[in-house]
């Protein structure tokens, strides 16, 4: 429920959700009221985030430096150096590919306008302002899904009373149902990231090959010396350096419990359980 309802792409859809959970887990509730809206709810980011509520799209950098991670600094730079290259050198030879076969959007929007004329088809649509393009589509038949019933889209605005226009910059279904209602092209509100051109530029910038190191000019600058005492120890538990939030802090005054019998007042190490199993299996 707390993921539907961060989700939704509307106010009404938002609270709807939000309002069941109130029912199941008001603290919940609670939690989730300490932190602003618009940071984690789809409805109040203005669209800025085009649909994308995880770290999915930054995470697949990861996929493609896998194994690198590990290996010294002048190698872990060459090797994020050539992986990178290789990866532009891919996606734009793709990207042109596409732009050369006539392929004007992603396939991303190809998918989602496709699914969005599926469903446009048993729309009742009407139009209320020609020079406006203001509109009201009926849902004719059910859903299945959270649903107003009927929505009011403005095609000059690129707004539906759905959410789904603004928070994604493409057509939705009931905007699709208007644009053929009037006869008028869907591409022409389509943002223009969604366009292969656009994502050809992204590729579009190349990569110098590395100088072999034998090639090197003189070097003129300061001598770098390490400092031992910032060296690993080689002994003992790693020390950890994630940053600590509020949810890694322990309740003060409560005391620490054994990770075997969860038992306050004493460790693993000298749990009377562990030693009856030890006892048993002797």
């Amino acid at each position: 429920m707390l993921v539907n309802a961060a989700y939704a792409k509307t106010e009404a859809e938002f609270y709807y959700w939000f309002d069941i959970m109130r029912t199941e887990n008001p603290a919940m509730c609670d939690w989730a009221n300490r932190m602003e809206y618009e940071k984690w709810t789809q409805h109040q980011d203005s669209g800025r985030r085009f649909g994308h509520m995880t770290t999915n799209i930054s995470e697949c950098v990861n996929s493609v430096l896998k194994g690198t991670r590990n290996l010294p600094v002048t190698s872990l730079v060459k090797s994020t150096y050539g992986r990178l290259a290789e990866l532009f050198v891919i996606r734009g030879q793709t990207a042109e590919a596409q732009l050369g076969a006539g392929q004007e959007f992603c396939q991303a929007l190809v998918k989602g306008i496709e699914r969005n004329m599926r469903e446009s088809r048993c729309f009742t649509v009407t139009l209320y302002d020609r020079h406006q393009s203001e509109y009201t589509v009926a849902e004719t038949t059910p859903t299945g899904n959270f649903s107003l019933g009927s929505y009011r889209v403005s095609l000059k605005d690129h707004t539906c009373d759905c959410g789904y226009f603004q928070a994604l910059h493409y057509p939705c279904c009931h905007a699709i149902a208007c644009c053929a209602h009037s006869r008028l092209n869907w591409a022409a509100y389509v943002h223009e990231v969604y366009r292969m051109s656009e994502v050809f530029k992204v590729y579009s910038n190349g990569f110098v090959p590395p100088i072999p190191e034998g090639l090197w000019p003189p070097y003129a600058g300061p001598t770098i010396i390490p400092d031992a005492n910032m060296r690993r120890a080689r002994e003992g538990r790693p020390k950890a350096t994630r940053i600590r939030g509020p949810m890694d802090r322990s309740a003060e005054n409560q005391p620490k419990r054994c990770g075997l019998c969860r038992q306050p007042g004493h460790m693993r190490r000298n749990c009377g359980q562990r030693r009856d199993t030890a006892g048993g299996d002797h």
